[in-house]
C-alpha cells in the first residue's frame, strides 16, 4: 500500500477467515461444476449445524471460591455463551440455501460468462436507455425483530460458519485465479444514507483484500449512488461475493435517501442487477422503510421474511435459560428453579439481552454485597434498578399494552461494559454499599444525601449526581473532537426508538 495513503473505515468490519480453496462434491447436481460452490463448506444436517453453532466458554465449579475481583472477570464468560435454538437452525439453512441459489447464475468459468457481466454493466450505466437491469437468480430474505433479541449475534454465528475470502488457484486441472468473497456484513451508516452505504461497500472489500476501490471509484469524484451501482456490481461479479448482510436497516433515511420509492428501487437494484443476495436486517421501525413493494419483488424467493419477535416462556426458554446458569460464580451454588426461570423470563419478557445480563448482574451484586447467592429478589431488585430506563417498556409489554408504548419517547440497552469498569474501579469489599451506587471517591461525582431513593428493603441510599463530563452535551463535544457526529456518538447508548418494539400492521 502507498505510503501516502490513509485508508481509514467509518464503522468497525465485522470480518471471517480466509482459506485456499478445496473442492467437494456438494451433492446435487445442478450445484457441480461451479467452483465457487464447490469451495464452500459442506451442506449440514440440522445436528451438525448445532454441533457447529453451539459455543460454551470454559467453566469449572470451583471458579467460586476465586476471590471477588477475579470473580467479577469471569461472570463475562456467560455473556459470550451461544445456545443454538431452533431459529438459528432455520436461519442456518435459508442462509445455506440463499447463497448456494445466488451462485448458481454466476459461474465464472462458464462460456460467455464475462461477456454478460460486461452486458449487465453497460445496462447499469445512468446513460443506458430505460436504465434496463436483467433478471438473476438472486434471492434474499429480511430479517425484523425486536431490540435485543439477538438478530446480530446469530447473523454473525452463522457468518462465521463459512470463509469469508477463499482463493482459487487451480480448478479442474486448468487455472483458475480467483478470490472469492463468500459474505460481507455492513452496517447502515449513522447518516442514513443509500450512497453512505455504497461507500461502505467499497471501504469493506478494501479492508479485507487490501485493494484500492475506494480510492478509484469514490474519493476521485462525488459519485452518485446511481453512478456507484454499475462499480459495485463488478466488483461483486469479480470476487464473486456471496451474500451481503445489511445490519441496522432501520437506520435508512428516506429523506436522505430521496424518498421511499427511490430507496426501495436501490434495494431491487441491487438484488437484481448485482446479482448477490441481500439479507437485510433491523428492528421493526425498519417495516415503513421495507413496504410491500420490495416485498413484492421478492416473492418468489421462496425464503420468506423472518420476523423474530421475543421468546415466549415454554420449552425453548427453558432450554436458554439451563444453559445460561451454568455459569454461575457465587460461592453458594444455586440451582435452577422453575420460580428463578420464571422470574428471569419476568424481568426480562423474554429478550435475550435483558435475560443474559439480568443473571449477570445479579450475580455481580450478590458478589460485591457478600450475600453469595443468587435468589428471585435479587434478579427483581437488579432489574428494577439497572433497567430503570426500560422498565415501562418490559411492563408494558408484559401487559400486552401497545398503547402505553406509543408514550415513550426512546429506551436504550443496559450498558454492561460501563457497569463493570464502575465495579472494578472500587476495591471489592463485602461491605461495598448498593453496586449501582458507589460510595464518593476522587474522580467521581458526589453523593445527593437529599435525592435519596428507597431500595427494595425499605431503606433509603443516595443517588450519584452525575457530573458535567457525563451529561449528552459533554459526550456529544468529547466526540466531536474525533469529527464523530452527534448520532453517531450517543446511538450506541442512548437513541433507541420505541417504535423498535412495536411491529405495526403492515399487510
Amino acid at each position: 500500500m502507498p505510503e501516502n495513503l490513509v485508508w481509514t473505515t467509518p464503522v468497525p468490519i465485522f470480518q471471517g477467515r480466509a482459506e485456499t480453496a478445496t473442492y467437494r462434491d456438494p451433492l446435487i447436481p445442478h450445484y457441480r461444476g461451479h467452483p465457487f460452490i464447490e469451495a464452500l463448506p459442506p451442506i449440514w444436517t440440522l445436528d451438525e449445524a448445532a454441533q457447529q453453532l453451539m459455543r460454551y466458554p470454559p467453566y469449572r465449579a470451583q471458579d467460586r471460591t476465586q476471590p471477588a475481583e477475579l470473580r467479577l472477570h469471569l461472570i463475562q464468560n456467560a455473556v459470550r455463551f451461544f445456545e443454538p435454538l431452533p431459529v438459528h437452525l432455520d436461519l442456518e439453512q435459508r442462509l445455506s440455501r440463499v447463497i448456494r441459489a445466488g451462485y448458481l447464475g454466476r459461474n465464472p468459468i462458464q462460456p460467455g460468462f464475462w461477456r454478460n457481466v460486461q452486458d449487465k454493466l453497460q445496462a447499469l450505466e445512468p446513460s443506458a436507455p430505460g436504465h434496463v437491469y436483467a433478471w438473476s437468480t438472486a434471492v434474499g430474505f429480511t430479517i425484523l425483530g425486536i431490540s435485543g433479541i439477538g438478530k446480530t449475534t446469530a447473523m454473525e454465528a452463522l457468518l462465521s460458519l463459512y470463509p469469508q475470502v477463499i482463493f482459487h488457484q487451480h480448478y479442474q486441472d486448468q487455472v483458475f485465479n480467483a478470490v472469492q468473497v463468500v459474505w460481507l456484513k455492513l452496517d447502515c451508516p449513522f447518516d442514513g444514507s443509500t450512497r453512505g452505504l455504497c461507500v461502505n461497500f467499497f471501504q469493506a472489500i478494501d479492508h479485507l483484500l487490501g485493494t484500492h476501490y475506494h480510492e478509484h471509484y469514490v474519493r476521485r469524484g462525488r459519485a452518485t449512488t446511481d453512478e456507484l451501482i454499475p462499480p459495485m456490481s463488478r466488483v461483486c461479479a469479480l470476487h464473486g461475493l456471496g451474500v451481503l448482510v445489511i445490519d441496522e436497516i432501520q437506520h435508512l433515511s428516506e429523506a436522505k435517501s430521496g424518498g421511499s420509492h427511490k430507496m426501495l428501487n436501490f434495494f431491487v437494484q441491487l438484488v437484481n442487477t448485482i446479482g448477490v443476495p441481500i439479507i437485510p436486517i433491523g428492528t421493526y421501525r425498519a417495516l415503513s422503510l421495507l413496504t410491500r413493494e420490495f416485498r413484492q419483488a421478492r416473492r418468489g424467493t421462496g425464503q420468506g421474511d423472518l420476523v423474530w419477535d421475543r421468546m415466549a416462556e415454554d420449552d425453548i426458554w427453558q432450554l436458554f435459560v439451563e444453559s445460561l446458569w451454568r455459569y454461575q460464580y457465587v460461592r453458594q451454588a444455586t440451582p435452577l428453579t422453575a420460580g428463578l426461570s420464571h422470574t428471569l423470563y419476568e424481568v426480562s419478557q423474554g429478550i435475550t439481552d435483558f435475560a443474559v445480563k439480568a443473571y449477570l448482574l445479579a450475580q455481580m451484586r450478590a458478589i460485591t454485597s457478600g450475600e453469595e447467592a443468587v435468589h428471585e429478589n435479587l434478579i427483581r431488585s437488579v432489574a428494577a434498578d439497572s433497567f430503570r430506563l426500560v422498565n415501562s417498556v418490559l411492563t408494558a409489554l408484559k401487559r400486552g399494552d401497545l398503547q402505553a408504548l406509543l408514550h415513550v419517547e426512546d429506551v436504550h440497552p443496559l450498558p454492561l461494559d460501563a457497569y463493570l469498569q464502575d465495579i472494578r474501579s472500587n476495591p471489592v469489599d463485602q461491605r461495598l454499599p448498593h453496586p449501582e451506587v458507589p460510595a464518593a471517591r476522587p474522580g467521581k461525582a458526589p453523593l445527593d444525601e437529599k435525592n435519596a431513593v428507597g431500595t427494595p428493603g425499605g431503606s433509603a441510599r443516595p443517588r450519584r449526581v452525575v457530573s458535567t463530563a457525563e451529561t449528552l452535551p459533554a459526550i456529544v463535544s468529547d466526540h466531536a473532537q474525533n469529527k464523530i457526529a452527534a448520532y453517531a456518538a450517543l446511538q450506541p447508548s442512548y437513541i433507541r426508538p420505541v417504535t423498535e418494539f412495536l411491529m405495526e400492521a403492515h399487510e
